[in-house]
């Protein structure tokens, strides 16, 4: 029995080589397969990820463009509107100007005015004044005159007086 002790041991190791080497073997083919599958998903991965990475960087620069158009065109309304805006001030400020130029004539011409009033007033005042001063000198005129004429009819009573109470003068002899 000494050699069957030997033996079996070989006869089993031999079959587990064998053993061994099929299953190996299978381990290999099956480590290629799941290899495969492997690279083929990271390959299918890689595409997806390329294509993933190519669709966000087309929609990074559509969004880009899109922002930018944006922008350019708040920058087109924002430059309108200025332009609106300055366009409004000049017609306001012509206007205002125009209304001022008005003002400014309307005024020389109530000072015009003015100025004429205030000599027609002063005339009127320096001739109102000239009326009552002759007015005035009419009357001291007049009150001498009346002061002549008592004077005078005072004069022709007392001469008159003197004559009636004068015995008649004597004709001349002849």
């Amino acid at each position: 029995m000494n050699k069957y002790y030997f033996i079996v041991p070989t006869v089993l190791l031999v079959g587990f080589i064998f053993v061994y080497r099929g299953a190996v073997n299978d381990m290999e083919v099956k480590e290629a397969r799941i290899k495969a599958a492997v690279e083929a998903k990271k390959v299918e991965e890689d595409a997806h990820r390329k294509e993933i990475e190519a669709k966000a960087q087309e929609d990074a620069i559509k969004r880009q463009q899109e922002n930018e158009a944006a922008e350019r065109a708040k920058v087109e309304k924002k430059e309108k509107k200025y332009q609106d805006d300055m366009a409004l001030l000049k017609k306001e400020t012509d206007g205002y100007n125009a209304e001022c130029d008005r003002y400014t004539k309307d005024s020389a011409e109530l000072d015009r005015k003015l100025a004429d009033a205030r000599q027609l007033k002063e005339r009127t005042t320096r001739e109102v004044f000239d009326l009552a001063k002759q007015v005035e000198l009419a009357k001291v005129s007049r009150r001498n005159a009346e002061i002549e004429v008592q004077r005078m009819v005072e004069m022709v009573g007392q001469k008159a007086v003197v004559l009636a109470s004068m015995p008649p003068v004597a004709p001349p002899p002849k």
